[in-house]
């Protein structure tokens, strides 16, 4: 007879298996999965732990050479990489405003869409 259950996995991703893990351990308690066999209770030299830590690390290293990757494809086709500069309309806009003192902060980086640390920067310059 099959149990027609549904089966909610314990986490949502190998970082969240292993924060999971990290907790259960920090509480001294132990990850049971009688479907997959897995035991944490076991003090074997290769555990279940130490794979899924090695799985992650596998992860962000693969996620981080993918990502030097395309943006070295990216730099070779020749496209811009990083944050796009804003528009030096809205920059002087900005810089009027604030020069004239009848405008906020706030009203400014609503008006023009420059951020409070971005006007200070041209202001500085």
């Amino acid at each position: 007879m099959s149990d027609n259950r549904s089966k909610a996995p314990v986490a949502d991703s190998t970082r969240h298996l292993a924060e999971l893990l990290d907790q259960l351990n920090e509480q001294q308690a132990y990850f049971f999965s009688i479907h997959e066999g897995i035991d944490t209770r076991q003090l074997s030299s290769c555990s279940f732990y130490t794979h899924v830590k090695y799985l992650l690390n596998f992860q962000s290293d693969m996620i981080s050479e993918n990502t030097k990757k395309g943006l070295y494809e990216a730099k070779q086709k020749g496209m811009k990489l990083g944050r796009l500069h804003k528009l030096d309309e809205n920059v002087k806009k900005a810089i009027q405003m604030y020069e004239s003192q009848k405008y906020s902060i706030a009203q400014i980086r609503e008006e023009t869409g420059i951020s409070k640390t971005t006007l200070y920067r041209y202001l500085e310059n």
